[in-house]
């Protein structure tokens, strides 16, 4: 039986600050915002684009990038996992994964607690492990309302991408994942930008950044305020305050909540329409996997859909944000494969999942 470990915690503490503000982005899109502050994001990024300073092989399959941008402070790495005949001066592209990591972890997250490698070596697709920052949010961030830097979702979306398709033959046939922070990442991102990705996968993702918490738990607001702890950095930078029904009892005190909504997936999930999606999430009972890596990818009969009873709060967090997030889903009629189950927030249950979903998501994108 697998304990959630420190490091699983730390993960969850960061994932509520994810995403970006002001208005929603197109699938052409390179971030939010719209008129003379969207014009001078394109002009910026136009005139000083994302460049790769450093490349560094580690394995055959393993490249490692180091990126600079005028959207975050400091250089960013990214990890790419090549397909079997992968080369940059190749005729041809490959389809894409993105997988995002969790508040506290990086682009070697996923190499170092999965299989990642060993999973997608038959397939041929481009496997893109960007790292970010323990409290990016994967947004650009609201900084008291004057923006700028980090801006990560305008770096991701705006310079990224491109990049990686200008120089390391990145298709268009693109799906994204994430667990946790990485989860809000994906499903963010997506709904925010339609038709960029095919699939989506969300692994314990804070789906419902809004949650009021009914039972006495934590509601969404508040790792969004742990988060910001962790990285050393006041919490409202990020979104700013997100208004009544948290920290005020006058409803007509919305303070920021206009940027929560628009970095909250739930309230964009119509944008999710036409997307392949898969949610899967525990209810906070370490109930153990009954699975591990080598086994056939799990059994359906796993999903019970629990009622969230578990000791862990975090998971117990994100149970109720997720079921928040299948409650507006089917209110739009955007359908969605889901499995809810027994079990909290750690890495063995997150690597059971992406084995789980991962001939849909390589089927979505022909790899």
């Amino acid at each position: 039986m697998h304990r959630i470990s420190r490091h699983a915690v730390a993960a969850l503490a960061g994932l509520v600050l994810l995403l970006p503000a002001a208005g929603v982005g197109s699938a052409a899109g390179i971030g939010p915002g719209t008129g003379a502050a969207a014009a001078a994001t394109a002009t910026r990024v136009a005139d000083d684009p994302a460049r790769v300073v450093q490349e560094q092989r580690i394995d055959a399959r393993t490249l490692d990038l180091t990126v600079t941008s005028p959207e975050i402070d400091a250089p960013v790495a990214v990890r790419l996992l090549l397909p079997p005949s992968w080369s940059k001066t190749a005729t041809r592209t490959w389809p894409v994964l993105w997988l995002l990591h969790g508040g506290s972890g990086d682009h070697t997250d996923w190499t170092a607690h999965t299989h990642i490698e060993e999973l997608a070596a038959p397939r041929d697709v481009l496997v893109v492990l960007p790292q970010t920052s323990p409290c990016s949010g994967y947004s650009d961030w609201y900084n008291s309302g004057g923006g700028g830097p980090p801006a990560w979702e305008t770096y991701l979306v705006g310079e990224l991408r491109p990049l990686l398709e200008s120089q390391y033959r990145a298709g268009t046939e693109r799906a994204v994942a994430g667990l946790s922070m990485g989860g809000l990442g994906a499903m963010k991102l997506a709904a925010l930008h339609p038709g960029m990705f095919r699939a989506v996968a969300s692994y314990s993702g804070a789906v419902s950044t809004l949650h009021l918490s009914l039972d006495g738990g934590l509601s969404g607001p508040d790792l969004v305020k742990g988060a910001g702890a962790g990285c050393h950095t006041d919490w409202r930078r990020i979104w700013g305050e997100p208004g009544f029904p948290f920290d005020t009892t006058d409803p007509t005190d919305l303070r920021r909540r206009s940027v929560w909504e628009r970095n909250d997936p739930l309230h964009q999930a119509a944008g999710l329409a036409g997307t392949a999606l898969y949610i899967s999430y525990g209810d906070g009972t370490d109930a153990g996997t009954g699975w591990q890596w080598g086994d056939p990818p799990a059994s359906p009969a796993r999903c019970t859909n629990p009622i969230a009873g578990g000791a862990e709060r975090v998971e117990h967090l994100i149970h109720g944000m997720n079921q928040d997030m299948l409650v507006r889903l089917a209110q739009l009629g955007v359908p969605a494969a889901v499995c809810s189950y027994r079990g909290v927030h750690a890495w063995p249950y997150w690597e059971r999942e992406l084995v789980f979903s991962f001939p849909g998501l390589m089927a979505a994108i022909g790899a």
